[in-house]
């Protein structure tokens, strides 16, 4: 739950402070006082988009800092994948908006805006009148009834997307091959020319190296004979007999001085070791040869290959790759007719086993769309609307969701039928649904603060009562702060903050202040009467609140 908010440099609020505590607490005030920028606050540090306008002129910065009570492991579990340290029972969350900046930070660590978004889910909630859209958009009501019933239909989802998925790729890895067959079969002709055409240029690895290497030698071949001679002379030198002659004297030596001993051997080896070498010099040295002819051959096949090369926009190694390729296209088995049946059949199992996950995954859901409808029927009935509430399913093709199409059906007036929710609910009695919807989804979801912004907007007499006693009800296991201008629902809460504002010097500020009784009597006389409060409205605040307390 919420704490405390602190709020700095945010429009009209200059330095604002707000405690808060468990149980219903509401916000009123007159309109442009400060109250949605309240809020406004909470949806900042919730993880909403931040504006530069929101900061107070003439000011560098916006600050807003929210504490929260840590009353759930799921919350304490999120924190710690988010290495985000915490005290057994405080989370504290800051946002400080610049411009063309704003920054998150949670007890400390610089966050994400998803980051956020992902923690606070689980931690409030924002409703307001303008939810009422969302709600009638088809497109949420499967979300909608699988949020309710998630602790049931998680696994069940889980387990269907896993199949989804498999059958998913067996399809693409199909259509792949089926794209293949039909590209190969309408370019084969074409494929058979480019591969009789790169065959038949006798392609080996390394080719490229050993031609370059043969051609340097040829088209170099005056510098490598005048090497060739200087070598075979220096080879044929006496140079090995002189040096047998110093063996021969150092061996002598040995046998009168012993030191001489170790380098005569190392001269008689050394002496062995170059006869060897020079023996296979000259044999190299010998073989030297020039072919003009051979030459002018592999100058063609230089040519030939850079022709290949530009033709095909390749390296050599890829020419080589995409010869073999071009082969396993025009020999390749798997797109013969036999091998794609395997794997249509494959398709086939990978789609049943995912539909048969998708009807358990519809079974169930169905059965939570029962307690969906008994639930929904007990809170419309709270909230006094007689009307039947039923959810439809229509069967569709497999999506990442399952078979099912959702549909919430009303019927606000009896023998009229079922029709579908936007197109027969508005008024005060939208927010009445509405409201009935919230009582469901925020006991399912367990968050610990929920936050009503006007959701009772066009609501009035014994309505307006027992949508202040459905609040209430809310409150009872959740922490409620809503703003209101319904005496019924101020009369209810157990806490109430009055915002007004006032203009000092040309500038305008925001006041935030937590009533006592007698404040929140004279501010339900307020809200009772819209302007001068009499004794008869006041005596009737008195009545409506310490009833309440009773």
């Amino acid at each position: 739950m919420l704490k405390c908010l602190k709020i700095n440099n945010l429009a009209i609020i200059e330095n604002a402070e707000v405690s808060f505590e468990n149980g219903f607490t509401v916000l009123t005030g007159a309109t442009g006082a400060g109250k949605s920028l309240l809020i406004d606050s909470l949806s900042l540090l919730l993880g909403s988009r931040a504006s530069s306008e929101l900061i107070r002129q003439g000011e560098e910065k916006a600050t807003i800092v929210g504490e929260f009570e840590l009353d759930s492991s799921y919350i304490k579990a999120i924190l710690t994948k988010l290495e985000i340290p915490f005290t057994e029972d405080s989370l504290v969350i800051e946002r400080t908006i610049r411009p063309g900046k704003s920054t998150v930070k949670a007890n400390g660590v610089a966050l994400s805006l998803a980051s956020l978004q992902t923690l606070t889910n689980a931690l409030a909630d924002i409703h307001n009148q303008f939810d009422f859209a969302k709600m009638v958009d088809p497109t949420t009501y499967l979300p909608l009834l699988d949020e309710y019933g998630q602790s049931k239909i998680e696994a069940y989802l889980t387990s269907y997307r896993q199949a989804y998925e498999t059958y998913l790729d067996e399809q693409a890895e199909l259509d792949k091959l089926l794209q293949q067959k039909k590209e190969i079969e309408a370019r084969r002709d074409f494929y058979s020319y480019q591969y009789d055409e790169l065959k038949g240029a006798a392609l080996y690895e390394g080719e490229e190296e050993e031609l370059e290497r043969e051609l340097s030698l040829l088209k170099n071949y005056d510098k490598v004979y005048s090497l060739n001679q200087q070598a075979n002379e220096l080879a044929h030198d006496d140079f090995l007999d002189k040096l047998y002659e110093l063996q021969k004297i150092v061996g002598n030596l040995a046998s009168y001085q012993s030191q001489y001993g170790e380098l005569s051997k190392g001269l008689e080896d050394k002496y062995y070791e170059l006869d060897d070498l020079v023996a296979s010099l000259k044999k190299e040295l010998g073989n030297l040869d020039y072919d003009p002819t051979r030459l002018d051959t592999l100058l063609q096949r230089e040519s030939d290959l850079a022709s290949l090369k530009r033709k095909y926009k390749k390296e050599y190694n890829d020419l080589i790759l995409y010869r073999d390729e071009l082969k396993g296209y025009l020999d390749s088995e798997k797109y013969s007719d036999e091998a794609l049946n395997i794997r249509k059949k494959a398709v086939d199992e990978a789609k049943s086993r995912a539909y048969s996950k998708a009807k358990d995954l519809s079974s169930i859901r169905q059965s939570i769309a029962k307690s969906i409808e008994k639930e929904m029927g007990n809170a419309l009935k709270d909230l006094l609307l007689e009307v039947k509430f039923k959810v439809a399913f229509t069967e569709t093709e497999l999506s990442v969701n399952g078979l099912d199409e959702v549909s919430f059906l009303i019927e606000t007036n009896l023998g009229e039928g079922l029709k579908n929710l936007d197109k027969v609910v508005s008024g005060g009695e939208a927010s009445r649904v509405m409201l009935a919807f919230k009582s469901l989804l925020i006991k399912a979801k367990r968050v610990g603060t929920v936050i009503f912004d006007e959701i009772d907007t066009g609501i009035s007499g014994k309505e307006a009562e027992a949508v202040a006693r459905k609040i209430k009800e809310i409150s009872l296991s959740t922490q409620v702060i809503a703003i209101t201008h319904l005496p019924q629902v101020a009369a209810l809460s157990d806490h109430h903050i009055l915002i007004s504002k006032e203009v000092n010097k040309g500038r305008t500020y925001a006041h935030i202040k937590t009533l006592d009784l007698n404040g929140k009597i004279e501010e339900v006389a307020h809200l009772i009467s819209g302007e001068k409060i009499t004794k008869t409205q006041l005596e009737y605040a008195k009545e409506m609140v310490l009833g309440k307390e009773g």
